[in-house]
């Protein structure tokens, strides 16, 4: 079981970089990413599709209350369902914390030229937390890819930042 998580959170991390590559090469230069100010508003842009993600989760969460009953989560009567989702959600929020910060700060200081590849990290982001989601609720071993590329996404966004911002 091990060996098979290693291996799925590996295809995680190489999906991630050609999801990246290709989106960073789709993404056109914006004229206007000269301005610090316009590079951070992409960067927050760049955010909002794994806000939605965790909306997403987050309604369903509440929709999955509703439909079930469990209105109460103290009272121990969540399901599979509910308790998954509530990890993913619980999960997710201590991922994306983190790629909060490090993406406006990286726009912040990054030139003009770097903007298609964070914007780009962005949607990979998003991208891998709906795979780390969607996993997860078919069989806690399928989350590895979503979570290998959603680390890896934080970790490039975190170095990416103190090479920006060292000099």
């Amino acid at each position: 079981m091990r060996g098979l998580s290693v291996l799925l959170s590996a295809v995680g991390i190489v999906a991630a970089l050609l999801l990246w590559r290709t989106l960073a090469a789709a993404i056109p230069a914006d004229p206007g990413a000269n301005s610090m100010a316009v590079r951070i508003g992409l960067a927050f842009g760049a955010l909002m599709p794994a806000a939605a993600v965790l909306l997403a989760m987050t309604l369903t969460q509440a929709g999955l209350r509703f439909l079930t009953g469990a209105i109460d989560p103290t009272q121990g009567g969540d399901g599979r369902l509910l308790r998954v989702n509530q990890r993913c959600i619980a999960n997710t929020v201590e991922q994306l914390l983190p790629f909060a910060v490090f993406l406006p700060a990286w726009a912040a200081g990054a030139p003009a030229a770097g903007v298609p590849g964070i914007l780009a990290l962005g949607g990979v982001f998003a991208v891998a937390r709906l795979a780390f989601w969607l996993g997860y609720l078919a069989a806690p071993i399928l989350r590895a890819p979503g979570m290998a590329a959603s680390f890896a996404a934080n970790a490039a966004a975190c170095a990416a930042t103190v090479l920006v911002w060292s000099g």
